[in-house]
């Protein structure tokens, strides 16, 4: 893994932006996290070692990767560490997209991690990561809400195709000198509270229009102030970061033993990834693309493709393919992952 090299597409176009009220940003009337609840159940209680919830910032996970080079940055936010804010507005996806979060409607959280900390080769964990992490998700939405959520490889959760989170894990700076092993800062951008028309695109969702979906009537019947929402952000919070911890220690035991993707863990990540088995077209960080069947994911994560055309750029012509199946299956550990139709492809 490398800096900025996993996680997912954390867009505008996915996951929000300001309030749509006429082209206005307004305030919200969205109660907030509640900070001493998280603390009890996460830190006190809990596996996890410092929470800090802050009113706005650019980016928790820009915030964290500067403050990673700084000295004593390990003391002040060790292993297991949160910050999360009620409103993020400079944030940058995986691929360079900024995105931003209106406030109080959405979950905007970084976690740090330290899968060296004791000793151990990480590497074997940090291709698995943001798909842990998008996979922990995807099982709080199941089975605390029964929200039918699938995991776009590489790491955008969505419902049917409208995308509802997004995740990016990046090596964050170690300061000269320092021990310990690698710090990883895993971003988690999840839609709670938006409404149909605070989301910028038809291609986005939310919790509460999920729930709605469901037949629960919460997005039609209350606003975001109503009572029986003030906790819903709380709830998938804590919810998201007791599963995360749970589902991370045991990717640092698989890791440890051997392969992860022929683990039981890497076999529920593989489950819930509608991904495989798609006609998908991954566009590449050069401009060109390949285009075939997602047919399996690679030790190290990468999606496996199997290619039938590709194009050198985006206004080249599509080729095809020639050889085998075999001899046309390609490993793909960047590009964005487009699912098609097969009249698309």
């Amino acid at each position: 893994m490398t800096q900025d090299s996993t996680g997912s597409t954390a867009s505008t176009e996915a996951l929000g932006g300001t309030v749509n009220t006429g082209g206005e940003q307004q305030p919200t009337t969205a109660s907030p996290l509640d900070a001493a609840w998280l603390r009890q159940q996460l830190v006190a209680e809990g596996p996890y070692s410092r929470l800090r919830v802050v009113e706005a910032v650019d980016s928790t996970n820009l915030q964290l990767s500067r403050a990673a080079g700084e000295p004593g940055f390990a003391e002040t936010w060790p292993h297991l560490s949160v910050l999360t804010a009620e409103e993020q507005t400079g944030a940058t996806g995986r691929l360079g997209r900024g995105w931003s979060s209106p406030p109080r409607t959405s979950l905007s959280t970084s976690v740090v991690l330290r899968p060296g900390r004791d000793g151990v080769d990480p590497t074997r964990q940090l291709p698995w990561i943001s798909l842990v992490a998008g996979l922990s998700l995807v099982e709080v939405l199941r089975e605390r809400h029964g929200i039918p959520a699938q995991l776009k490889w590489p790491n955008d959760v969505h419902i049917d195709g409208r995308k509802i989170s997004g995740i990016l894990a990046v090596l964050a700076p170690v300061p000269a000198g320092a021990a310990g092993g690698v710090t990883v800062v895993l971003g988690i951008g999840i839609n709670v509270l938006l409404r149909a028309e605070d989301l910028p695109t038809p291609t986005s969702t939310s919790v509460l229009l999920e729930l709605d979906r469901l037949g629960e009537g919460r997005a039609s019947a209350a606003g975001a102030g109503s009572p029986d929402l003030a906790t819903l952000r709380t709830e998938v919070l804590a919810a998201l970061l007791e599963r995360l911890a749970q589902n991370l220690a045991d990717l640092e035991g698989v890791a440890a033993r051997g392969s992860v993707r022929d683990s039981a863990l890497g076999a529920r990540v593989q489950e819930v990834m509608d991904t495989l088995g798609q006609e998908v077209r991954v566009e590449l960080p050069g401009g060109g693309a390949e285009s075939g069947t997602a047919v399996g994911l690679q030790d190290d994560g990468s999606l496996q493709v199997e290619v039938t055309r590709r194009r050198s750029a985006p206004e080249a012509p599509w080729e095809a393919v020639e050889g085998s199946a075999v001899q046309r299956r390609r490993p793909f550990s960047a590009g964005d992952v487009i699912h098609l139709r097969r009249a698309q492809a």
